[in-house]
């Protein structure tokens, strides 16, 4: 009795994982994208994470993870910044930046405020109809340190955010505290961005250009942390588990000296190079929004912006080791 019952159960779980495979189909997800501004696929609905979740009775297994746009065009909405600037051209993945070091416990409804700009970005301007959404954390206030306590956050709520509507979590590092090691701080950002992924989250690590800058990454707890060396030992071996990685050609939060002028000026690196982030999956620079309206950033496309940036060089080399596939803005047009 007790075989038929299992052999009933497995018969039961296979029917319904060929309905839910009909009823995606039927959905139209994915759909696949032509235009630059497009994503690949449309960011699933919460309706069909519930069908599947309903189906297989709670089984986690089968997790719906969205495609990262092929030409990507970002912009951090940031949350209570006095006369930020709104997003330029059509943003395919909007990012609620709140810069926290830890997660934000957003509901389905404080979601929506983001997706529908209540207080993130500028005024009343919302995310384009099928934009990525995603989360932040970290930053480079005083309250938005990479700590373990913040990383625990992102294992603890990342299925969470995936059913209140978040495609992503955007990680801004620019500052540790509370790391002994090299090796824990390591093990703790890898555990994070797993425990994303497991959720069907797509996940983007922001730098400070290319990493290491005048000593406030390389500290924790009145200790060295990330070295020239361990740093070279991140890129090398935690960057590549993130989808996207964007180093910041701004300083000042986009409106200093340096966000500015030719691609290799704003993007110019501080102690390293970029040459160890060959392995990222993608590089999207995170770009000022004034540099994007500038005729350094060519004839105001995304497609020529993204040309400029693959055209930067240091003494003859490319700046960057992997081509150019997108940009983030921070600040953009009033």
């Amino acid at each position: 009795e007790t075989s038929t019952r299992l052999w009933a159960l497995s018969t039961m779980r296979c029917v319904t994982a060929l309905i839910l495979a009909c009823f995606i189909v039927v959905s139209g997800l994915p759909t696949q994208a032509s235009t630059a501004g497009a994503i690949e696929s449309e960011r699933p609905t919460a309706r069909v994470a519930e069908f599947a979740t309903g189906l297989l009775g709670g089984d986690a297994s089968l997790v719906i993870t969205p495609s990262v746009p092929s030409l990507g065009i970002g912009y951090y909405a940031a949350k209570d910044i006095p006369g930020y600037l709104g997003s330029i051209d059509s943003p395919n993945v909007w990012i609620c930046f709140l810069g926290s070091s830890s997660l934000t416990p957003f509901s389905a409804t404080s979601a929506n405020d983001c997706r529908e700009g209540n207080g993130y970005g500028a005024p009343g301007q919302a995310a384009p109809q099928g934009a990525l959404l995603f989360t932040n954390i970290g930053g480079g206030t005083g309250t938005g340190h990479t700590t373990p306590a913040g990383l625990s956050s992102v294992e603890t709520m990342a299925t969470t955010l995936k059913s209140n509507g978040f495609d992503g979590i955007s990680f801004d590092m620019e500052s540790l505290d509370g790391f002994s090691t090299y090796e824990s701080f390591a093990q703790k950002m890898t555990s994070a961005i797993n425990a994303a992924k497991n959720a069907g989250l797509l996940t983007l690590l922001t730098t400070a250009k290319s990493g290491v800058s005048s000593g406030q990454l390389i500290h924790s707890n009145g200790g060295t942390i990330l070295t020239s060396t361990t740093f070279k030992t991140f890129q090398q071996e935690v960057v590549p588990l993130f989808d996207i990685y964007s180093p910041q050609c701004y300083d000042n939060g986009g409106d200093g000296q340096f966000s500015t002028g030719p691609a290799a000026h704003i993007c110019h690196p501080f102690s390293l190079s970029y040459d160890g982030y060959s392995q990222a999956q993608r590089i999207w620079p995170s770009v000022s929004g004034f540099w994007l309206q500038s005729s350094d950033a060519g004839d105001g496309t995304p497609t020529d912006a993204i040309k400029k940036l693959n055209a930067a060089s240091i003494d003859g080399a490319p700046l960057f080791p992997k081509t150019v596939t997108g940009y983030i803005v921070f600040h953009g047009k009033a």
